[in-house]
């Protein structure tokens, strides 16, 4: 699991997303990779295919098994996936 957080796309200046994102990291105590898309939603619109903000479940092998999946369905296929 990575959380790829698109912040800098609104903020002009490393030093002015870094901080904040490195607040959020710590406080929701994350226990798996973050990484940080350098021009925001862009990178990840070009690098997923997007169309919108949302989740995309991804399997080791690069396979998408999910988009926009939420609550106990997000649960359950993100177990499937790990496991």
């Amino acid at each position: 699991m990575i959380l790829i957080n698109v912040d800098p796309g609104y903020e002009m200046k490393p030093e002015d997303y870094l901080p904040k994102s490195e607040k959020i990291f710590k406080k929701l105590k994350l226990s798996w990779p973050n990484a940080i898309a350098e021009r925001g939603f862009s990178d990840t619109v070009q690098a997923f295919n997007q169309s919108g903000y949302g989740n995309i479940i991804v399997d080791a092998k690069g396979i998408v098994r999910g988009v926009n999946v939420h609550g106990p369905d997000l649960e359950k296929l993100v177990k499937n996936v790990v496991e």
